[in-house]
This record gives C-alpha cells, sequence and structure tokens, in this order.
C-alpha cells in the first residue's frame, strides 16, 4: 500500500510540472520539478524504514549527479534549436548517463 503512495505523491509532481509548462509558467514548472520535496520526501521515507545508515549513503550518491544533470540540461538548451526536440533529448539523456557512469567508475 506504501508503495501506491509514493508512486501517486511521485506522479502528483509530474502533473503538476507539466501542468504549469502546459501553461506557459515555465519557471514555476521548473521550480516544482526541482523543488527538494522529493528528496525530502525519500529522505524520511528512507529513514524510516532503513534508518540513518541507509539515508546518508544516498544523499552522498546525490552529490554525484550534480554535473551529470547540468551537462543535461546544458546540452539540451544548446542543441534543441539545432537539432530538434527529440534528437536534442536523446543526445541530452546520453550525455546523462554517460557523464554520471564515468562518476560511477571514478568514485
Amino acid at each position: 500500500m506504501r508503495y501506491l503512495l509514493y508512486f501517486l505523491i511521485g506522479g502528483a509532481v509530474v502533473s503538476l510540472t507539466t501542468w504549469f509548462g502546459s501553461l506557459g509558467r515555465s519557471w514555476l514548472a521548473a521550480f516544482v520539478s526541482t523543488f527538494p520535496a522529493l528528496t525530502v520526501l525519500t529522505f524520511i521515507l528512507i529513514y524510516l524504514n532503513g534508518g540513518v545508515a541507509e539515508t546518508v549513503p544516498y544523499a552522498k550518491h546525490l552529490i554525484y549527479f550534480v554535473i551529470p544533470w547540468v551537462a543535461y540540461v546544458g546540452l539540451f538548451l544548446l542543441t534543441v534549436d539545432r537539432l530538434g526536440f527529440w534528437p536534442a533529448l536523446t543526445c541530452s539523456v546520453a550525455v546523462f548517463v554517460g557523464v554520471a557512469s564515468l562518476f560511477r567508475f571514478m568514485v
């Protein structure tokens, strides 16, 4: 039952972000999708289910995804006008996965 609740909360965030974005309120959509509410909720849920011992490594690993995420968004912004939406998105996701994988092997 709790996993259904987790699913509904995540779906609500995606739905709210999409709704704001479709109304032309891109700043608000970006704020909703990057607001740490999901991270805070995830911290709480991991803590309640696994304790501090499981929460701290999760938090540490989040830091490894900052640079890949910046590369992903930056590449998308640089290429969407030149390549079109789908190719830019595909390349950006591939770069995210590639940079994140490099970080994984470096640590």
